[in-house]
């Protein structure tokens, strides 16, 4: 029974960062693009950007380009 306990007190500890992880940075307007083949980090990355950030990718991912070319005018 330690064991599971251990385990079930792990659980809740990762599940209160990820809440406080997902409190502190802005909420995403558009879902993350998942039809088109992202690059590692993406996902990640696509969460950081405005919504006109992210209209803008989704053009650029429909052209075959990448999410961070389209950020390339932003840098």
């Amino acid at each position: 029974m330690r064991g599971h306990r251990e385990i079930t007190l792990g659980l809740l500890g990762l599940a209160a960062l990820l809440l406080a992880a997902c409190a502190k940075g802005p909420v995403s307007q558009v879902p993350t693009p998942w039809d088109y083949p992202l690059m590692p980090g993406d996902a990640a990355l696509w969460e950081t950007l405005t919504v006109e950030q992210q209209q803008r990718a989704l053009a650029f991912l429909s052209d075959g380009s990448t999410i961070r070319s389209s950020l390339a005018g932003d840098e």
